[in-house]
């Protein structure tokens, strides 16, 4: 009997020391934050804070995006194309996501925000609810991973967060294997964003596709001449454009977003790359697209691998 219950001590013991101890305090890109409970009600201020949510199958009570033509503040967000509804669940629209209405924000009572680390309204969203601001572009080796850790022992979810990135790193092993003789052959990639007729730019390592790319095996190249002082991107013009050859990049991956009616229309920076003769490859980019996380970084390495491999 004292056997039996120093076993259901002991297990009980393991269960407890798996659960997150509150209060809590986190420190995050912004600061310092104490949770005083596990959280009930959280609001996420854009689409890379969402990400941390949905995997650990949390919905937010509400939502804010610069990215969601349709969504009307107060009202429950419509408009997704990168998520689906049962994704977000009825979130509520609380503007947009760096520069959110503070009003929308408080009538959800909530008991944690996640917001961008950039954002200005963090000081006025302290005094709303306890913040976790997050800036994943800090460290490209770990990216998104401490502020998916965190989130998720602020959430009581830790034992969650670590199969997810177990699930992950699994999966991305699948896709840089696949890609391994594609890579052996093409080793060197110039990551080019063509936005409109005015710009184009190239990404630069620090950019969220050109972690991706490292991450499949990859090496950036960058556009002869240029400099991308941040790490980040920088614009180049078609003149640039023109100086790519094989003998400076294996090939070009050009990110690209459809007009809002859909199409594709041909653009300068496009006609001048089809006469450098480089293999080009268009990844079709949807403007809800967040900058990384655990669903992104699997669905961009996917898309990417069937790119590349023809199928």
């Amino acid at each position: 009997m004292i056997r039996n219950l120093m076993i259901v001590a002991f297990c009980w013991s393991l269960l407890a020391g798996a659960q997150t101890a509150y209060p809590l305090t986190i420190r995050h890109d912004a600061g310092e934050t104490t949770i005083a409970k596990k959280p009930e009600r959280v609001v996420a201020l854009g689409e890379e804070l969402l990400e941390l949510l949905i995997p650990l199958g949390v919905k937010p009570v509400g939502y804010g995006s610069s990215r969601i033509q349709a969504a009307r503040l107060g009202e429950v967000v419509s408009g997704l194309t990168y998520y689906s509804p049962s994704q977000l669940g009825p979130a509520i629209y609380v503007g947009n996501s760096m520069q959110p209405s503070l009003e929308a924000v408080l009538s959800l009572k909530p008991d944690l925000i996640l917001v961008w680390g950039t954002s200005e309204a963090i000081e006025g969203l302290k005094k709303i609810a306890p913040v976790l601001a997050w800036e994943f572009n800090r460290d490209p080796v770990t990216g998104w991973r401490t502020a998916f850790l965190e989130t998720a022992r602020a959430l009581n979810q830790t034992q969650q967060a670590q199969k997810v990135l177990r699930d992950y790193d699994a999966q991305m092993r699948v896709w840089r294997g696949r890609l391994a003789p594609f890579v052996a052959k093409n080793p060197r990639v110039t990551s080019l964003f063509l936005y409109n007729e005015q710009f184009t730019g190239v990404f630069g390592p620090k950019f969220n596709y050109s972690i991706a790319l490292a991450r499949l095996g990859f090496r950036l190249a960058n556009v002869p001449g240029g400099e991308i002082k941040d790490g980040s991107y920088q614009p180049v013009s078609p003149e640039a454009l023109a100086t790519i050859s094989r003998s400076n990049t294996d090939f070009v991956l050009y990110i690209r977003a459809k007009t809002p009616d859909g199409r594709y229309p041909e653009l300068t920076s496009e006609r001048v790359l089809k006469t450098t003769q480089v293999p080009l490859y268009r990844y079709e980019l949807d403007l809800q697209e967040p900058q990384g996380g655990p669903i992104t970084d699997l669905r961009r390495a996917e898309k990417i691998a069937r790119l590349l491999l023809g199928r």
